[in-house]
Parts: C-alpha cells; structure tokens; sequence
C-alpha cells in the first residue's frame, strides 16, 4: 500500500483512518470513513482501487467534483474518467468504449446517470471492483445537503457485489446511523478520526459593519485565496458589485447564473486566475483547492455541518487559515424563514434544532473548535486550541476552588453521571432514587446557579479536565493537576466581546521570490495540460520546494507531495527554475 501511496501521491506514510480504510475494502468488507476535509478521503478509494484493480465506480453528487477528482489523478498518470451530463455524446461514447476496453481505473458519475437504462446495462459489463460514495452524506435524510436520488442508487448498486467505501468529512450520530444502516456496515468497519484542524483558527464577529470589515481583510490578504460565502444569490451580486466598485478582484457563483459562466467562474478561481470567490452554498461541495487561506461565512449558516464542511475548504494544504463567521439577528430571521419553507415536518423540526446549535456556536465563550469537536463527536477528548476568538480572549475568572469542589464530587459519585445529575448533587438536590446526601460534597456549591455551574462544567470539559461518552461526565486523569494545586484555571464568567482579529503568516522560512516563480512555473504547465495548478503541486509542496531548493530529482523525490509519475513528468521544470534563480544572469 505505502508503495502505490509514495509512487502516485508522494506520500511516505498514510494518515491517521485511511489504512484501516484501504484494508477493509481490500478484504472485501463494506466501510464508512468519517474523515476531516482535506483529511485524504479520496486517497482511501483511490488507493483501494489502484490495489484491487478492475475498475472503481465512484458515485459523486456533484459535476464539478468529478472533473477535479479526474484531473488530479491523470495528473499522477493514473486513467480515469466521468460520465455526465454536460459531456457530448460523441464524448461519451468514446469514454464507455474504453470503459468496455478495460482502460480505466476509476470511472466519477453523479447519482441521477442511474435513471438511465443504457448506463445500468454498460454497468453490468463492467469489471467493478469497488464503489465509492464520495460525500456520503448527502445519502442521509438527516444531512445537510440530503440528494434524494442519492439514497434510491444505494438499492441499484448493491447487487454489484463488490464491497462499499462511503466517506465524509462531516456526519452526526443521526446521519452516520442511517449511512450504515443503508450500506449494511456494521460499527466494527466505521473509521471516525477526530474533525480537528491544527492549521486553522475559528473566529467569530458579530459586527454591524460587515462590508467594511470583508474589505478590510480581503485588501491585507491580498495575495491569498478565499472563500466569501452568503446567504442570498441577491447578496452575492451586491457584494460583487460592491468589490467592483472598490478595485478588488472576484468572481461570483451562484445556481442562478448560467451553467457556462458558473464553470467559467469556478475555472478562473481554481486556477489562481482570479483570488476572490463570492458564492451561495451551491459552490464548494467537493472542491479540492488546496491553497484557500480563508473562508469568510458573510451570514450566519442553517447548522454547523454546513458550516463546518465549508469553513474546512481552506487550508487543505495543512497552511495556517483562517475561518471567520460574521452574524447578525438578521440572519437568524433569514434561516427561520428558510426551515419554514421545508415541507416535512419532522425534517423541519430537525433543522430548527440545529439552527438553534449554530446559534449557540456563536455565543459561546468556549473554545470553537472545540464545540465543532463536541457536537461531531461527543466523546472526543477536547483540549483548548489555542487559536480561536474564544482562546485568545483573555479570561477574567479564576474558578480553580470551583473546578476542585466539581471534581471531587463527581469523583465521589464513583460513576458516570450527566451534567444534571452533577449540578443537582453539588447544589444539595436529592433524586427519588438515589440518596447522595452522605457525600461530604453534597450541597458544597449550593449558593450558585444552576446556569453558572453548567457554564463551570463546561469549562472543565472543553479544557480536557473532564470528558464525556453518551451524555455521562467522568474525570480525566488530568484533574489531578487541579486537585493538588499544579495548574490554575480561568473561565469566561461573564458574557464577552468579539473583536480580536487573527493576524496569519501563512508562508514563512522560506524565498518567497523564489515561490512565487515556482508558482508561474506550476500555472505554465498546468495551462499546458489543462488541468488546476494545485493537482500538479500543492501550495505546501511548492513551499517546500522554496525552504530546502532541491537541484536534483534525488533531493526532489525526498520533498513530501512528490511521487514517482510527478518526478518524471513535472519536476525537471521546477529544478530547472530553482537552478536559474540560484545562479541568475
């Protein structure tokens, strides 16, 4: 496996879950890979399928990531191809032909290719050894961007026999349920590694001046690439208009712009031609840019799975980037009106409650990250990261003799017990059925609220002091270093203001006359080949190649991103830059 992952994608070791991944659909078992964005989701069937060989039949909601996909790996020298839509049909004929000539490896199509019987029947002659559900949950009822015509190609597939990959960067407990309940996968062969980004730093802004703002950060990062996200295709246009009018340089996608302006647009932004993307949510799904440096959300989203799946576009390259949210009543009102229009009651309902989750995101005064963690997975371990709003706001209360007084009671218990339970105890609230009053920490916090312990709690929580598995709190071995004085703990007693601004550095330690130039280099060839700069080198590669300079396809070959097919066919290009920047005329 390691050999296939260093010769196609330069890599010498895989990430954490996508092993795991790779064994079980080579051993012909079923999966579900709950991965974070820029986490190598597609590396797990991509590699699987170079493995098993035949061909690997990749279902994908969305054209645009399709293409992408295809062009990454006939980058690396693998065969690929997709059938859609958009294609002519001299197109694809020629494609199924070299389908039932054994040519690909890998064939992208979207759900609704299903409905046509010419397209099962070509199936049914195939080779197929894996299938792949990229973006999996839109299988789920309960995700947020559920694809009806998705969930009806589950039953259509299966009879295939050959074993199923589904992977997401972003599934609750409701929607990871119902994928395996779908793909018949049991929970032994479900792969979740933690949504943590350690190259990316939330923020929160509820300014009134979100224009000014916007503008502000666009003209101090304006070199970088980004994402501006809105609510409206009415919003989109008017801050389009807007950056016009102020000289900044942009492109717009929304659903209501013609299908080839849209494809113009998303070109010119992945292919570094223009910086600046103001989009609706119909933008993004599967785009696999790597050097975005920021994702600015212009209104508040529907629930944190959207909004934790678009903020993760940026800094896939494993760059420091930046997240923003900005916020105001208004968008809540907007999103309410929105859910109102869902015809489904029980859907409806589900979305008011996750609304009402997004909302409490943005009050808050725990670590962000950490609450994404927590509301993904509630029995991750969470530590502070120290680059959020929230972690860079200075506390202003010292609860440490209150942080004793919560652990040595929810030691006493000797079990596992929910945050009400805990808060009843300590204030000296006794339950029909169980008698704590013998504690010698019963009532110890009596004189406090209730809000105001739960607010303590989560303080110990989301600082890794306690943790937590299915609603039960129980102590972290850590707490001892708040039971015998060797750390102090500070909380956000009060309600807190929003206004730090993360300033990020995001290429540093190296030549960045030197990157620049690799830059042209990588956009020369990739107009060449017709295909985005990022599938021939990443940002974070060609960062690399600035910091050590590398002068020989043996100093290349060691520079993480580099495979064997690039070494070959790309590379000569970049030590032939870095050998004339080094020794100019």
């Amino acid at each position: 496996m390691e050999q296939i992952l260093q010769k196609y994608y330069g890599f010498q070791e895989f990430r954490i879950g996508q092993r795991a991944l790779i064994e079980y659909a080579t051993q012909g078992q079923s999966s579900l890979g709950i991965l974070p964005t820029g986490g190598g989701k597609s590396i797990c069937y991509q590699v699987s399928g170079i493995a098993l060989g035949g061909l690997t039949l990749v279902i994908s909601p969305l054209i645009s990531l399709m293409k992408d996909q295809v062009d990454a790996l006939t980058a690396a020298g693998i065969k690929a191809a997709y059938l859609n839509s958009q294609q002519k049909a001299a197109e694809s004929r020629a494609v199924e032909a070299g389908l039932l000539n054994g040519e690909y490896r890998f064939l992208y199509v979207a759900p609704e290719r299903f409905e046509q019987n010419h397209f099962r029947n070509l199936l049914a002659r195939l080779d197929i050894r894996l299938i792949a559900f990229d973006e999996a949950h839109c299988i789920s009822k309960w995700g947020h961007d559920f694809r009806p015509s998705y969930r009806q190609v589950v039953g259509q597939v299966m009879h295939f026999g050959a074993p199923c990959m589904a992977v997401t960067a972003t599934a609750t407990v409701d929607v990871r349920n119902d994928i395996q309940t779908l793909l018949h996968i049991p929970d032994h062969y479900v792969v979740e590694t933690s949504i943590k980004r350690e190259n990316l730093a939330f923020n929160v802004d509820p300014t009134f001046q979100k224009d000014k703002m916007v503008r502000r950060y666009i003209k101090e990062h304006i070199q970088d690439s980004g994402i501006i996200y809105v609510s409206t295709r009415k919003q989109v246009e008017a801050l389009g208009e807007q950056f016009s009018d102020y000289g900044i340089k942009h492109t717009i996608y929304h659903a209501g712009l013609p299908a080839d302006t849209r494809e113009q647009n998303q070109s010119d932004f992945v292919n570094d031609n223009c910086p600046v993307m103001i989009a609706t949510n119909a933008f993004g799904m599967g785009i696999d840019k790597s050097n975005v440096r920021y994702v600015i959300h212009y209104n508040l989203p529907q629930d944190l799975e959207s909004y934790y799946q678009e903020a993760g576009r940026a800094g896939r390259d494993g760059l420091p980037s930046e997240c923003i949210l900005l916020f105001s009543e208004q968008d809540i009102r907007l999103q309410q009106f929105f859910i109102g229009n869902t015809a489904d009651e029980s859907i409806q309902e589900k979305k008011k409650e996750k609304l009402e989750k997004m909302v409490q995101y943005t009050k808050t005064t725990q670590c962000l990250q950490g609450t994404l963690i927590n509301y993904f997975n509630p029995a991750e371990h969470l530590e502070p990261c120290g680059r959020c709003t929230n972690c860079l706001k200075e506390a202003d209360y010292d609860m440490t003799t209150e942080a004793k007084k919560l652990l040595s009671c929810l030691l006493r218990m000797k079990t596992a017990v929910s945050k009400s339970v805990l808060t009843k105890v300590i204030r000296g609230e006794n339950f029909p059925h169980h008698d704590y009053s013998h504690l010698s920490t019963f009532g110890l916090m009596k004189e406090y609220e209730s809000k105001d312990i739960h607010g303590f709690i989560d303080t110990l929580l989301f600082n890794g002091y306690v943790d937590e598995y299915e609603g039960k709190l129980s102590a972290h071995e850590s707490a001892k270093d708040i039971l015998f004085d060797e750390v102090k703990l500070m909380t956000h007693y009060h309600p807190v203001r929003y206004n730090e601004r993360v300033t990020i550095h995001t290429l540093v330690e190296m030549d960045e006359m030197l990157f620049e130039k690799l830059k042209e280099v990588r956009k020369e060839l990739a107009e060449s080949m017709k295909i985005p700069p990022f599938t021939i080198f990443s940002d974070h590669t060609l960062t690399l190649f600035a910091q050590k300079q590398p002068i020989s396809k043996q100093e290349m070959f060691q520079i993480e991103g580099v495979g064997a097919y690039k070494l070959k066919h790309y590379c000569p290009k970049f030590i032939e830059a870095i050998k004339r920047y080094q020794t100019p005329v």
